[in-house]
């Protein structure tokens, strides 16, 4: 005769939502822990610099190094408050017109290059990217891998040539001798590119069908469209434009075309460096850069949404 047993297997107990819950809230919060101390890390190493040159244009030139070590409160803030490296460097103190110093006009003439650049650039190549991204002929990728090919090749080896070329046409010490050689950029046509094959290819039909020309179809249909990546690409030339040296220090010898970071780095001589007029000339050069990135910079985060150039 069988007898049932009864088993003695034991069943598993359900587990409760809080013993769940609780391991994966506090992964999340760690996690979010983690990050805000990575952008903390980030903010401080981009940010504490640029304030200890900020505040360190605002000493006197005998307290800049005085108490960079050991590290106190007074390695960042000064201990008297000066304006004085800025009426240098202005030229509105006697020092500085003794000096000749202007960054005020270092300033304009390098605002107006960069401007001139920017405008120039956009024009040609905004229809060099038009080429390359909407029209189609032979070669094409071949041509366009050239042009992309040029960005490999390092400054220092065309400097030379392209000064050559600059006093061939009797252009150095000219305001067209800081603008002309920049007129063309292939990382600006390639960057273009990507921005222009995001637009639908139908609008140019249909402008086609309307009647417009090439000329046409880029002023009504891609440059409207092209807007935010058009303003992205002027406003990442214009920075680079603003930040030149080799090239303005080469090509221009006139103290009246001195762009701003020559003026910035003719504050270093042989028997001394001025550290309160190269601090204060670098806030004064950041300025204008950081103020047209804050009026666009809605534009340059859609530009760079919208095209190839995100990471």
């Amino acid at each position: 005769m069988q007898v049932n047993r009864p088993s003695l297997a034991i069943e598993p107990l359900p587990l409760r939502p809080w013993r769940v819950a609780v391991p994966r809230r506090a992964r999340n919060v760690a996690a979010r822990g983690v990050q805000y101390a990575l952008g903390v890390a980030l903010l401080i190493v981009y940010i504490v610099p640029f304030a200890w040159m900020i505040l360190g244009s605002l000493r006197l030139e005998t307290e800049i190094f005085q108490f960079t070590y050991p590290l106190s409160w007074h390695t960042f803030v000064p201990v008297v408050w000066s304006v004085k490296n800025f009426l240098d460097i202005l030229g509105l103190s006697p020092e500085g017109r003794s000096f000749g110093l202007d960054f005020g006009r270092a300033l304009g003439f390098t605002a107006l290059v960069s401007a001139g650049v920017v405008v120039s650039s956009l024009i040609f190549n905004t229809m060099g990217a038009y080429f390359f991204a909407r029209l189609e002929f032979p070669r094409k990728d071949l041509v366009l891998l050239f042009v992309i090919a040029t960005l490999l090749i390092p400054f220092e080896a065309v400097m030379v040539p392209l000064y050559i070329v600059v006093r061939t046409l009797h252009l150095q010490d000219t305001y067209w001798a800081l603008v002309l050689p920049w007129y063309a950029s292939p990382f600006v046509i390639f960057a273009l590119i990507q921005f222009f094959k995001e637009i639908p290819r139908e609008l140019d039909e249909a402008a086609t069908m309307d009647g417009a020309s090439h000329l046409g179809i880029l002023r009504h249909v891609i440059v409207p469209n092209a807007l935010p990546g058009l303003i992205t690409t002027a406003l990442l030339e214009f920075q680079f434009i603003w930040n030149l040296f080799y090239w303005p220090l080469i090509a221009v010898g006139r103290k009246d075309l001195q762009t701003i970071q020559v003026a910035i780095a003719q504050q270093t001589t042989q028997t001394q460096v001025y550290w309160g007029r190269i601090f204060a000339g670098s806030v004064l050069a950041s300025v204008p850069v950081i103020i047209l990135f804050l009026l666009l910079q809605r534009y340059y985060i859609k530009g760079v949404v919208m095209s190839g150039l995100k990471g």
